[in-house]
């Protein structure tokens, strides 16, 4: 888990200040529980959250039955945008909602790149 959660917030407004495209970002344990968010009004973050959480048990659930190791990353490109869930650290993951006119090699780089700094912190 992040140490200094207020450091995980600063974090994370960096991150969406960066990549204006980013519209909501949120720190999530692995049962799923907000540890730090930006996600504005319009995002309920537990919920992003419990979601990021899930997906990302669930996809390594099925990586490791086809040996495919564990899961890093996810991303899901939907009709008005992206979701990204990046694995912070063993304890903890990154998701990240972001508009569909981003740049997805621009904001892939943003994600990894705030994921290891969250998963250093720890």
């Amino acid at each position: 888990m992040v140490s200094e959660t207020t450091s995980a917030d600063e974090t994370l407004r960096q991150l969406r200040q960066d990549n204006p495209d980013i519209t909501a970002t949120v720190v999530v344990t692995a049962d799923g529980f907000a540890i730090a968010s930006d996600a504005g009004s319009e995002v309920d973050a537990d919920m992003l959250a419990a979601l990021a959480a899930d997906l990302i048990a669930r996809a390594s659930r099925s990586a490791a039955e086809f040996g495919q190791g564990d899961i890093m990353e996810l991303y899901a490109r939907a009709e008005t945008g992206y979701v990204i869930v990046a694995r912070a650290g063993s304890e903890q993951v990154l998701a990240c909602l972001a508009d569909a006119n981003v740049t997805l090699g621009l904001l892939l780089a943003d994600v990894r790149q705030t994921a290891a700094a969250l998963g250093s912190a720890v």
